[in-house]
């Protein structure tokens, strides 16, 4: 964006800063469902191969990450009464809200369980495709929208309060309602599961494609015609942006990780029910919630970078804590410890999700004064193959760890072998413990600065 097109933007009306936001409650609620129970669907409904149906997973969201980059190029040279990225917003809120319930139905397809190999893999497909239509244009629009520091900030503010109710819909609503429509092996209950939280994917991400109508977005300027090959080149001299990909790439791979393992952890190694899942999800949404706003305020003191920082160190004894918990505990004692752990890690998770959003948008800007390039939607691209990628590592992780500690899909998960349970606790500790101390070294050596108050500050 040039710089007379940036000085003439103008505010971003609520309507447009909560419609865009309301977009997150779809793509989460959409991932997190998948991300917390598809592994489990598979190997105890299913009765896939727990090392095969990681291996699936992680394949078809190899497939959605490398076409990442296509749709951000496709956005990109998109002419269109309704912009650039509007009319994707459209078409991948269909295909989502098909994907998800047919995900969770894969046991109604075939006569014989497990089911083929094929019609597995192409319903997954479907599904991360469907992802990669809506989410890649989605999270280009805020970058066009505006160029102020302090709107970006509270434009991600707005997304991050969705994305938490979505994380609580799909990490703790979702296996929950499994025990209320007939227990977490049932298949039908899977089913209509799966069918509930569609339409709320398709209602938010519709939602968002009519909002966002009339967003303001710089002027399309004539740009050098540059292969896919050598913008990718240029972007690799990004510094600041290719350290930010490494660290949410070793972010998602822990949240791939831990997210497809916590229903096992409840299971398995608590032997617990699903129902106490929301204590948790719910009191690290709702302290996220309080806690942006003032992560929010605080960024006018610090820079994202030091926000970042503090918060993925705090991250680190969130995931330790996992080691204090014991089956033994009663219910009263197990619900302290998850809204105790709850409000410590969604406090810290706060400043993480909302400073790093806004760095990425940092770094695109940094790419436009280095190149004069508007290259909005492959940057977009990019960010989205480095998240996906995070998170296509983590079920194939997951799927080999559960077989070398000798899960049995033909047991039931209260009835599984102590190995099982500790190489379930080593996913839910030892991994995304790593992962945030690998995130810590990224951003340490990231250098963009900002001006703070008169002050440039990194």
């Amino acid at each position: 964006m040039n710089q007379t097109a940036a000085s003439a933007a103008p505010s971003v009306p609520f309507h447009q800063r909560l419609t865009w936001g309301m977009g997150s409650l779809g793509t989460i609620t959409y991932l997190n469902v998948f991300t917390a129970l598809a592994m489990y669907y598979l190997t105890f409904v299913l009765k896939v191969d727990e090392a095969l149906a990681g291996t699936l997973i992680t394949a078809a969201r190899l497939i959605d990450a490398f076409s990442d980059p296509l749709m951000g190029w496709v956005t990109d040279h998109t002419r269109s009464r309704w912009g650039r990225r509007r009319p994707y917003l459209l078409l991948g809120a269909v295909v989502c809200a098909a994907s998800l319930p047919a995900v969770f139905s894969l046991h109604g397809m075939s006569d014989v369980l497990p089911p083929s190999t094929v019609l597995v893999m192409a319903v997954l497909i479907s599904y991360s495709l469907g992802f990669t239509i809506f989410n890649v244009p989605y999270l280009t629009i805020p970058v066009e929208m505006t160029t102020d520091r302090m709107q970006r900030l509270s434009l991600m503010s707005y997304r991050s309060v969705f994305m938490m109710v979505g994380a609580a819909l799909g990490a703790s609503v979702a296996p929950a309602m499994l025990e209320f429509f007939g227990g977490d092996t049932n298949a039908s209950a899977f089913q209509i599961m799966a069918g509930t939280l569609g339409a709320v994917v398709l209602v938010s991400m519709l939602t968002t494609f009519l909002g966002t109508r009339g967003a303001w977005s710089a002027p399309v300027e004539t740009q050098p015609k540059l292969s896919i090959g050598k913008q990718i080149r240029t972007v690799s001299k990004n510094t600041p942006f290719v350290l930010l990909i490494g660290a949410k790439c070793t972010q998602f791979v822990a949240l791939a990780v831990t997210g497809g393992t916590v229903v096992y952890m409840f299971t398995v190694v608590l032997k617990q029910p699903l129902t106490l899942l929301p204590w948790l999800a719910i009191s690290t949404s709702l302290t996220i919630l309080v806690a942006i706003p003032f992560w929010k305020w605080y960024g006018r003191s610090i820079t994202k970078r030091r926000g970042v920082l503090i918060g993925a160190g705090a991250e680190i004894f969130a995931h330790l804590s996992w080691l204090l918990v014991s089956p033994d505990w009663s219910n009263e004692a197990m619900i302290a410890f998850l809204v105790a752990r709850g409000m410590f890690s969604g406090f810290f998770a706060g400043a993480i999700l909302l400073y790093s959003q806004a760095m990425w948008l940092d770094t695109i800007d940094y790419d436009q004064e280095r190149t004069g390039l508007r290259r909005e939607g492959l940057y977009t691209s990019v960010y989205v193959f480095v998240e996906r990628l995070g998170y296509s590592l983590g079920p194939i992780l997951l799927g080999f760890i559960l077989k070398a500690g000798g899960l049995n899909i033909n047991l039931d998960p209260a009835d599984q072998p102590a190995s099982a349970a500790a190489a379930i606790l080593f996913c839910m500790v030892a991994i995304p413990a790593i992962a945030q101390v690998c995130m810590v070294l990224f951003v340490w050596f990231y250098r963009l600065p900002e001006i703070i108050k008169g002050i440039s500050k990194i």
